[in-house]
């Protein structure tokens, strides 16, 4: 038997998906601790300074995950018996999509960073999801199934998956985890999701085929401009709201409070403490990334306007459609059901215009924009050292346009 305990089957009301059935299995591990410590985690940490309505939590994002992946599945079983997808399949794909992010600590990615990249102390939401999966599931699964589990929380099944890529799909993108955030935040954060993807016509026209010894997710053709939308919505979600310049600048605050309340943190060696806890007690990449902009800002400093290193930060904000500088949609295997003999294909750029339309396909598919936040008033030295380096020939391939400063007063 899979299931050791069998509470009751529950069902809830959702924001995105109305009613949300799950199995008892589902409902055991929801009721764990380490699961309902995503309650109080919000899951776009201070994106919610800038849009009041984005303070939904892990919790929510997770159940929805779950239910995306059983939807998915059930889809797959229903077209495709061939694979043979047991019951067994659909609720490990759930406990997959419920766990995920169960290892984020408080303000989810800003206190990884932070903690990281400030403080000196490896730290992996991805590590630390696994090591609290395997735990929550020892009690309830067997250790084979375990390993599945964490296999598609990974993007990395094992052999004999066929479902290996519908949580964490490193391919393209396409998997229940970023759909469902794509809509809950867009809902949270603009009222309502801005674009038209309707999920259950995406997942009735997916199937799991095997090219060249992989299994993966494919697509019907006439999917292109659907999914075209997805991965432009994902852009629009980095551009507006998770790297918008107030949520950085909050971002930066939070982070320099975690930095300064470091020494006082209960954290242990493999910081559990800090993935269980709810919050902080603190009372207690590419050539424009390979450049030390601090560092040229500082040389750019007018002579009359001294600046130290302190005095502000300078980052990077690299923004895409999730392939870096290529069209995602590329990476799309696609097939046409009237002819099912034909040979899986993926979209070239004339076939991406024949299949959607030039009016949606961007020209280009990546921007890295230069953002630098003062940390205290410095009397416009910052903004003069960056029209200096603006003005500077050395630094004129970087810079397509420049954004005026925010007045602070």
């Amino acid at each position: 038997m899979l299931r050791k305990h069998r509470p009751r089957e529950l069902t809830i009301l959702d924001r995105v998906y109305e009613h949300i059935s799950l199995p008892p299995l589902v409902v055991a591990a929801i009721d764990t601790p380490a699961f309902q410590r995503l309650r109080s985690l919000h899951q776009l940490g201070a994106s919610s300074f800038l849009y009041p309505g984005a303070v939904h939590t892990r919790f929510e994002h997770s159940i929805g995950v779950a239910h995306m992946a059983r939807t998915l599945l059930l889809n797959i079983q229903h077209h495709q018996p061939d694979l043979g997808l047991s019951e067994v399949d659909i609720e490990l794909g759930m406990l997959a999509g419920l766990l995920h992010d169960v290892g984020h600590g408080p303000f989810s990615h800003l206190f990884e960073d932070v903690v990281s990249r400030r403080c000196g102390i490896e730290f992996n939401h991805e590590d630390m999801s696994e090591k609290i999966a395997r735990r929550v599931l020892g009690d309830l699964v067997p250790q084979t199934h375990v390993d599945v589990v964490v296999g598609l929380m990974r993007g990395k099944a094992l052999l004999g998956i066929t479902y290996g890529e519908i949580i964490s799909n490193k391919r393209n993108g396409i998997d229940v985890d970023r759909l469902d955030y794509f809509i809950r935040d867009s809902m949270c954060c603009f009222g309502k999701p801005t674009v038209d993807v309707r999920i259950n016509r995406l997942f009735n026209s997916a199937r799991i085929v095997c090219e060249e010894g992989q299994w993966q997710l494919a697509f019907e053709q006439k999917l292109a401009l659907s999914l075209r939308e997805i991965f432009t919505l994902r852009a629009k979600l980095h551009k507006n709201v998770y790297q918008h310049q107030v949520t950085k600048a909050i971002g930066h605050m939070i982070g320099d409070v975690i930095h300064a309340a470091a020494p006082r943190m209960p954290f242990d060696p493999h910081i559990y403490r800090v993935a269980y806890s709810s919050s902080l007690d603190i009372t207690m990449r590419a050539p424009m990334a390979a450049v030390d902009w601090a560092a040229a800002i500082l040389e750019h400093a007018h002579p009359s306007f001294p600046l130290n290193a302190d005095d502000f930060i300078a980052e990077v904000v690299v923004i895409n459609q999730g392939k870096g500088t290529a069209d995602p949609l590329e990476s799309v295997l696609f097939f046409n059901p009237k002819k099912p003999s034909q040979p899986l294909t993926r979209l070239k750029p004339a076939e991406d215009l024949k299949h959607g339309s030039p009016l949606f396909t961007p020209l280009q598919f990546e921007e890295r924009t230069l953002m630098v936040f003062e940390r205290r008033p410095t009397n416009g030295a910052v903004q003069r050292a960056c029209e200096r380096l603006n003005a500077d020939p050395k630094y004129a391939a970087f810079f397509t346009e420049s954004l005026p400063f925010y007045n602070t007063k």
